[in-house]
């Protein structure tokens, strides 16, 4: 059995059921006893408790799921990071995945599938808006409620696109069935990756297959880079065309002939749902030798293009809802196919190096050289004699490094365009072109410079209320953190002064530390009655009055979750932040007990077994063996148990030691009442004669019936 099962994490969440192991975490069903609500608790695994790494990544789930507040997003409700353990409080989603339903369903309806979609894409553009990549979109990742709603869930690796652009390390590759191609190969990616990966999930709603699959990880990954899939109305001839496009132009291979947002995507899914018959004007060749869509329905697609920024490909964490294993996870740390890509690289690399010395080879060989064959530019960039070369990585060079180096219009020709960013100021921290990426001689290439990071002046806050200080300072893209100090001149709970002081410049996204008044110094109190209050109610109550509330739960006749003890009297006098502890009531009464007293006759001596039963004969409850003398006590005694409003049977048989035989000597119903009222005791059967039997082996003429009674007897 799961130890953490039954336990409260702050005295709140009480874990009730594993549903769910990830890779760094396990995921229980809990109830929040201050909400009265089921939630899901992930709980970072004790392993990797004091790892940084896995701690870092644990948070950056909790501070990306933070940022999003939509319908179609699991919400998070709270995050808990202590010595013994890290947790995050989640929505608990009762439904099944879509890898679940699409195993049920074979094939989905095309309108099922396009329903489905667009809420996928408007949690996707809802993340995306707010600088966050999902970059593990899957259908084992989303969610079916009962009325058709979609939850996307599990942002593990998502990261925040103002982060650096790193590239792919071995351990951030996502599921490979649904990865894109610049993911796999390492390169940097963005929110058009997430495209990608809807764009196979429609795939498999469509046709009941992925596009891609092979016997091991690495053979789907590498089809994901080289291979086109086959078409989704070859598997299902009931696709219409219009909707083949959308999934084939959402699986382009260059995320620039891909959607450019979630938004462009759901754009073409209700054009198409308004009218099925439609086909879309899209064509696959640019002028520049590039391979894109042109998008008539959203002329104004290539300035979205070059608002993106890159995001960063690290912190890989698997599936923490799902509780299977995914045999189409590439294994962390021990992938192998980083090794494998390394590989195929250099083996483009030589090649590449083979050519390009011969070319060199033929130019010197003594023959008249070609004019453009293996040209080298001032940039030592080497150009084929179709007039193409190998796109130079731009990012982390000054705008004047690189535009003297390459951007002399005969190799290409580089437009600026300047945006706060953390990169230093006349740093490139974004290109159009990939590193590598084959273009044509003379292409113009979008750039991004950065300004730096946007410094902001500090308002002066002094005198708000905290919440009021917090949302002005927040707006203005800072961080912020209370502290609390005692002040005479500063009424409770307003802004006494800020760090850094008001009207000074901070970059934007630096933490400003705001001190909020106590009010004056001695803030003595009498303890209130919070006795007879909900407890949602005297938790408030508490905060309002500056008390730590410790909850207990506990059997009561009274209402449920209504507080039934407080551990400070009302009326005493405490302190700001004492901690009292409130039991309230579970709703449920608690058992009574009813003492059964019955004396023996006092003519019986010898030997015997006595044996309880409570609402059955044949499971013995209780067994006394006693020597029963003339001068020893005639009583025995039983407690029976019950709620009020209960009924219960009880049952005393005698064995004789002696004889080895029995009998019953007595039968009783007891009905449990409410408050202090007495149990009902109903005597149903009584024999005292039943010992001499035992003794004698003989049956006694007259036995007592249900009204009999023996003078030498009494129950009480």
């Amino acid at each position: 059995m799961d130890n953490n099962i039954g336990k409260k994490l702050d005295g709140r969440y009480e874990l009730l059921e594993l549903i769910g192991v990830g890779g760094m975490a396990d995921i229980y069903r809990a109830r929040d006893i201050q909400e009265n609500r089921i939630v899901a608790v992930k709980i970072l695994k004790t392993e990797f408790a004091g790892s940084d790494e896995f701690l870092r990544r644990f948070r950056n789930e909790s501070k990306a799921i933070a940022l999003l507040s939509h319908p179609n997003i699991v919400k998070i409700y709270d995050v808990g990071f202590s010595d013994k353990v890290q947790f995050i409080v989640m929505e608990y989603v009762d439904g099944i995945t879509l890898t679940d339903y699409i195993e049920q369903q074979g094939v989905l309806k095309w309108r099922d599938a396009v329903h489905f979609t667009v809420q996928v894409l408007r949690a996707l553009q809802h993340a995306h808006d707010r600088g966050i990549v999902h970059r593990d979109v899957k259908s084992s990742n989303i969610m079916l409620l009962r009325d058709g709603t979609i939850k996307v869930m599990d942002f593990g690796i998502a990261r925040f696109n103002r982060e650096n652009n790193k590239t792919m390390s071995e351990k951030t590759i996502g599921s490979v069935h649904y990865i894109s191609p610049e993911q796999a190969r390492g390169d940097i990616t963005d929110e058009r990756s997430d495209i990608y990966s809807v764009g196979v999930a429609l795939y498999e709603m469509l046709t009941g297959k992925k596009p891609f699959d092979g016997d091991t990880p690495v053979a789907i990954a590498l089809k994901h880079m080289q291979s086109v899939p086959q078409k989704p109305t070859e598997l299902n001839s009931t696709i219409p065309e219009g909707l083949e496009q959308i999934v084939m132009r959402a699986m382009q291979k260059d995320p620039n002939a891909r959607y450019q947002t979630a938004g462009e995507m759901i754009t073409d899914l209700e054009e198409f749902r308004k009218n099925p018959g439609i086909v879309f004007d899209y064509k696959y060749n640019s002028t520049d030798g590039t391979s894109k869509f042109a998008d008539k329905l959203n002329p104004a697609a290539e300035q979205e293009k070059q608002r993106r920024k890159s995001v960063p490909d690290d912190d890989y964490d698997d599936d923490e809802y799902d509780d299977y294993d995914d045999d189409d996870e590439i294994e962390e740390r021990r992938s192998p196919l980083i090794p494998i890509l390394f590989a195929v690289g250099a083996a483009f690399v030589i090649v590449t190096v083979f050519l390009i010395l011969m070319l060199l080879a033929n130019g010197f060989g003594g023959g008249e050289s070609s004019d453009n064959s293996g040209v080298s530019n001032s940039g030592g960039i080497s150009v084929t004699d179709g007039g193409e070369f190998n796109m130079p990585n731009l990012i982390g060079m000054t705008w004047d490094e690189a535009n003297s180096k390459y951007g002399d219009g005969k190799l290409m020709k580089l437009v600026p365009s300047q945006e706060y960013n953390e990169a230093k100021e006349g740093e490139i921290f974004d290109q159009e072109f990939v590193e590598g990426r084959r273009v044509k001689q003379g292409v113009t290439v979008n750039v991004k410079v950065s300004k730096g990071i946007k410094q902001v002046e500090i308002q002066d806050v002094t005198g708000r209320t905290a919440d009021n200080a917090e949302r002005t300072l927040k707006r203005d893209g800072f961080k912020v953190t209370k502290t609390f100090a005692d002040s005479e001149e500063i009424a409770e709970g307003h802004v006494i002064s800020t760090t850094p002081a008001a009207h000074e410049f901070l970059p934007q996204g630096s933490t400003v530390v705001i001190m909020v008044s106590n009010g004056a110094a001695d803030k003595m109190f009498y303890m209130p009655n919070l006795v007879g209050m909900p407890i949602a109610e005297a938790t408030k109550r508490c905060d309002e009055y500056h008390l730590v509330p410790k909850l207990t739960a506990k059997a009561s006749d009274k209402e449920k979750n209504e507080v039934i003890e407080q551990s400070i009297p009302k009326g005493e006098k405490v302190a700001p932040n004492t901690e009292v502890e409130l039991t309230y009531s579970t709703g449920e009464s608690p058992e009574k007990e009813c003492e059964i007293n019955v004396t023996l006759p006092t003519r019986i001596t010898g030997e015997f077994e006595f044996r309880f039963y409570v609402d059955s004969v044949r499971d013995v409850a209780a067994t006394e063996t006693r020597d029963v003398s003339l001068a020893g006590s005639k009583t025995i005694s039983y407690t029976v148990k019950g709620k009020p409003g209960e009924e219960k049977y009880f049952a005393i048989k005698v064995m004789s030691t002696k004889t080895g035989l029995e009998g019953t000597y007595l039968q009783m119903k007891l009905t449990f009442k409410d408050g202090n009222e007495q149990t009902e005791k109903e005597q149903i059967f009584k024999d005292s004669k039943v010992f001499d039997y035992l003794l004698s082996g003989t049956t006694p003429d007259n036995p007592d019936d249900s009204s009999s009674s023996d003078s030498g007897t009494s129950l009480v």
